[in-house]
């Protein structure tokens, strides 16, 4: 591997750079952000933990898609681990570019839009793979694998969280990305199959009892843009298709009596110090109250179950996939399986072991045995069973 443009030097970039340097190798890897201070942080990071063979900091305004294009010049990768925003305009750079893309995804709306560039992304000869992140991304491999064993399905579920090992009151969670991404998905609907039509599900309903290895008595519910565009890519092929993310009992109490009361509202309240934004607000609060204090364990996984029939038998396929924070790097749970998935479709890419042209959702366009084999290389755990019922 060559030269590899690094956008966005936040929280999950360093797993993705990390994992870059040690399986990867690049000759040159570019740090760019809009902030110096954000790639100044993630080079000395990047020092300590590994032998990088030359790192490169640069300023980039990734809303500006001719200075992307420009900053890609002459790189084999683009991964984008920039706010998801932004993620269209680092596409339409992408092409414009002829330099293949992975990103972090999180948003459906805007990952459905970078799927409408595949005939561009095709006609410049390049492969870009939208939400490789853990949920979605990871959650998308583990289903497009099950829809590729059985000839039909009736019920898929995906469950995942990256959550505490050892929760704390009052609520038993501490900040693994983005506070945005987060109140996102407590706030926005979620496209869900049910009886083979799709429909839109409100966040943190229809609240689900759980018992999971390793975590132990949970509760699973609903949230924005969790399935991403696995209703899309097997309407017609799935009859029931949800994902619901995990977190301890309490949790999602709290946080849905603040959503219903308006503490995640955009609509300005007037009070005695004027105007305020009641969710601008509460993202400050939680985003300084939850945010890692250091020393904290987390873990990250993800459970799919998958019912259907194969061979006209019925048949039950699951999967499930754990990790844990490293102590070593300090790097969480979610910065691992988040950042290693998007380095690990890059790198296949690169390779020429995805090679396939256009705009794909994971589901499609990642190879699926080969990326399991992958996540075992980096010390995740993983298990799959298929058995007739």
């Amino acid at each position: 591997m060559k030269k590899v443009l690094l956008l966005g030097c936040g929280m999950q970039a360093y797993g993705a750079a990390l994992d870059l340097i040690k399986f990867g190798n690049p000759s040159e890897l570019l740090l760019a952000d809009a902030f110096p201070g954000m790639t100044t942080k993630l080079r000395e990071f990047l020092e300590k933990h590994t032998k990088p063979q030359k790192l490169t900091e640069i300023k980039v305004d990734v809303a500006d898609v001719n200075a992307t294009a420009v900053a890609a010049k002459d790189c084999d990768l683009i991964l984008n681990a920039a706010p998801y925003k932004f993620a269209l305009e680092i596409t339409q750079a992408a092409i414009k570019a002829k330099v293949p893309m992975v990103d972090l995804g999180g948003d459906t709306e805007r990952v459905l839009k970078q799927l409408e560039l595949s005939s561009e992304a095709k006609a410049a000869g390049i492969t870009i793979i939208p939400d490789c992140g853990m949920g979605p991304g990871m959650t998308n491999i583990t289903v497009g694998h099950a829809m590729e064993i059985l000839d039909s399905a009736d019920t898929i579920i995906t469950r995942d969280g990256g959550i505490p090992l050892y929760p704390k009151p009052p609520l038993f969670y501490h900040l693994v990305f983005a506070i945005e991404t987060l109140t996102n998905e407590y706030t926005g609907m979620t496209t869900q199959m049910r009886n083979g039509k799709m429909v839109e599900i409100a966040p943190m309903t229809e609240i689900e009892q759980c018992d999971l290895p390793v975590v132990g008595k949970v509760e699973a519910t609903h949230g924005m843009g969790m399935l991403s565009t696995l209703p899309w890519t097997y309407e017609g092929r799935v009859k029931n298709l949800e994902n619901k993310f995990v977190r301890y009992p309490g949790h999602l109490t709290f946080l849905k009596t603040l959503r219903d009361v308006g503490f995640f509202s955009r609509e300005e309240v007037k009070t005695e110090r004027g105007m305020v934004e009641p969710r601008a607000l509460t993202k400050a609060v939680m985003e300084k109250f939850l945010m890692p204090k250091g020393g904290e364990k987390d873990v990250s996984f993800i459970q799919t179950v998958s019912e259907g029939m194969k061979d006209g038998k019925k048949t039950v396929i699951e999967h499930w996939i754990c990790d844990y924070s490293d102590e070593k790097t300090g790097l969480t749970s979610m910065q691992r399986t988040t950042g290693f998935t998007a380095s690990i479709v890059g790198q296949m890419i690169v390779a020429g072991k995805l090679t396939a042209k256009g705009v794909l959702p994971p589901e499609l366009g990642v190879p699926k045995m080969p990326f399991f084999q992958e996540i075992q290389k980096r010390g995740f755990e993983f298990k799959w069973t298929q058995k007739s019922v």
